[in-house]
């Protein structure tokens, strides 16, 4: 069933590749963590002054900087050490407002320091992504506004006021808290990723991952969600907490179809049995921590947009119930190729892959039969040119490939070009 309900475009993008920001947007770039890498070496590399990783430490929550984990991310700012008491913007897509009392609203950018106290708000077709000091993250998605009630490393506090917000929290240790305050209801979190929004007058939550505790503002009635769950609460009297129904949350969505172009950019998924409607989200980092459009389907086809630029994408998919609550997230990375040919067949059935090379940078290519390369069938580094000639193919059937490249000659960054290759069956 071909229908798109909705689609609502995010009109300025602040990830380029997958889990690394832009430098070009007036902040100093992130870092995804490498087998190896160190502080020290962090610091001297972003900053051109080792001796300020402790800023690096703080500003990211690291617990031992001697054990970093690769794949994490690394986040800088404005190189200003955040002080006591303040989390930070770390990206922001559309526009959004700072409110202090007593102050005209503030344009809100990437890297700016806020603090308890402050309240965000975020236009129509906006996302904010707020990095707070336990190394929890928090995006405030469109037409939504958030107060930061307690901001500190064991205890952090916000009240929703309005639209939702969705959060990745760090497990809890002895003594920390995290919650999240609707108009009459407490969220507890329990180290957890999970989804509120206020709707209609009711609160709506969902929990991914972990377990969340509901209670009214009166502490006399609470409601646990665990992982996979969600409910729809009143926000009218103490009794309505405990007549809200606990409902599990439908199941993830499946891809029937994984190729994305800009001549046919439809996705199609199996339906999910309890589906009302799809909503979905495409962004550059796989935490969808800074999406770039988001939309909503009634059918089990997804148009996505056409005029993405060449790049990898992450599609997030949740399956919406007739109680309106999102279900489980299903991901599917994707390539966005060029509208440009860069795949060249062969009379002996070889394949000649190209891409915009440069004499300065050194290239990695790789296939696999796998979108998501888990199994590569070609690993060719350390390339000097912008092309190369692979095959032939014994086995037929669809052949991914991505290329990256370094300018050390060990260090790869992410894949920038590629897309796939239909080989015929034999």
């Amino acid at each position: 069933m071909r229908e798109r309900a909705g689609l609502r475009r995010l009109p300025t993008v602040v990830a380029l590749v997958a889990c690394v920001f832009s430098a070009s947007l007036g902040a100093q770039p992130s870092h995804v963590v490498r087998p190896g890498d160190t502080l020290w070496g962090i610091s001297g590399q972003h900053y051109r002054q080792p001796g300020r990783w402790p800023e690096i430490q703080q500003r990211n929550s690291v617990g031992e900087p001697r054990r970093l984990q690769p794949g994490t991310v690394l986040y800088f700012a404005d190189g200003r050490a955040l002080r006591e008491g303040e989390a930070m913007v770390l990206a922001v897509t559309g526009q959004a407002w700072l409110r202090r009392a007593g102050r005209p609203d503030v344009p809100v950018g990437q890297g700016m320091p806020v603090q308890a106290g402050d309240t965000l708000a975020t236009a129509p077709d906006a996302f904010l992504t707020l990095g707070l000091p336990d190394g929890s993250r928090s995006v405030i998605p469109s037409s939504s506004t958030v107060e930061l009630q307690t901001v500190g490393r064991d205890r952090v506090g916000l009240r929703l006021l309005g639209g939702a917000i969705e959060s990745q929290v760090r497990k809890r240790a002895a003594g920390q808290e995290f919650h999240i305050r609707s108009r009459s209801l407490v969220l507890s979190v329990r180290g957890t990723q999970f989804r509120v929004r206020e709707q209609g007058g009711l609160t709506v939550g969902e929990v991914i991952e972990g377990s969340v505790a509901v209670r009214d503002a009166q502490r006399s009635r609470q409601v646990v969600l665990e992982a996979g769950q969600g409910s729809v609460f009143g926000n009218g009297g103490s009794g309505d907490q405990a007549s809200a129904e606990v409902r599990p949350l439908l199941a993830a969505p499946r891809f029937a179809s994984r190729t994305v172009s800009p001549a046919a950019s439809g996705v199609e998924l199996e339906q999910v049995p309890g589906a009302q409607r799809y909503r979905w989200r495409i962004a550059q980092d796989d935490s969808i921590l800074a999406p770039l459009v988001e939309g909503s389907s009634t059918g089990t086809t997804l148009e996505l947009p056409k005029d993405l630029q060449p790049g990898f994408y992450y599609l997030r998919v949740a399956a919406v119930d007739s109680a309106d609550l999102e279900g489980m997230p299903g991901d599917l990375l994707f390539y966005m190729p060029s509208p440009t040919e860069s795949v060249r067949w062969k009379d002996d059935g070889r394949v000649e892959l190209r891409w915009w090379g440069s004499p300065q940078k050194r290239y990695r290519l790789e296939i696999s039969r796998d979108a998501d390369f888990a199994m590569r069938l070609v690993d060719m580094q350390d390339m000097r040119a912008g092309s190369a000639i692979v095959g032939p193919f014994v086995v037929g059937g669809r052949y991914h490939w991505r290329v990256s490249e370094t300018d050390d000659g060990t260090h790869y960054g992410e894949p920038f070009t590629g897309g796939s290759i239909d080989v015929p069956l034999r």
